[in-house]
């Protein structure tokens, strides 16, 4: 039902990029088919490269699985990860044509590697060759081309009733109309 297939059969661990080509077969007509990437800590995700739409979450709603069978995505490192094998996570769910809900799970090991090692990573030349049509035809769309973090923020709270003496002795008050 799911495939996952990487770029590369492994991936650096310090400055590390790979590509996901995600291919799905549903059983039949499905509706309101989502598709969502859960990965390690220290791995993250661009948006989505087949245009499908996507959420803040990182959410990929398919609508009709039937249209769309392949689902291709960047992953990378933004610092050093720890060498060794990760797994990543992929759920799909969707509506069958009986009106249940299937949600199908599949996990796929990912081998990161240090740089002495990566002369060793070999490529999967029909995932090069498809991203590479992909960045071909969507390559004026600049929507494509942004990075979306999908990792938990960090919450500031500033409490409004704690005032510096700078603030105090230079603020401003705001006159209302």
């Amino acid at each position: 039902m799911i495939q996952v297939r990487y770029a590369k059969s492994a991936m650096e661990n310090e400055e590390g990029m790979n590509h996901l080509w995600i291919q799905m077969a549903p059983p039949g007509p499905v509706q309101n088919a989502r598709l969502q990437l859960l990965l390690p800590p220290g791995l993250h995700r661009s948006h989505n490269l087949s245009g499908v739409d996507e959420d803040s979450s990182g959410v990929i709603s398919i609508g009709n699985a039937l249209t769309v069978t392949d689902v291709f995505i960047e992953i990378f490192t933004l610092e050093p990860i720890p060498c060794g094998d990760h797994t990543i996570q992929v759920e799909l769910s969707y509506t069958g044509a009986d009106g249940t809900v299937t949600h199908v799970k599949q996990e796929t090991l990912l081998k990161v590697v240090s740089e002495e090692e990566s002369a060793e990573i070999r490529t999967d030349d029909e995932v090069v060759r498809r991203i590479k049509a992909l960045q071909g035809v969507g390559s004026s769309n600049s929507e494509l081309r942004q990075y979306n973090e999908y990792t938990p923020a960090k919450l500031i709270r500033l409490d409004s009733s704690q005032v510096s003496e700078w603030e105090k002795k230079y603020r401003v008050e705001g006159a209302t109309r």
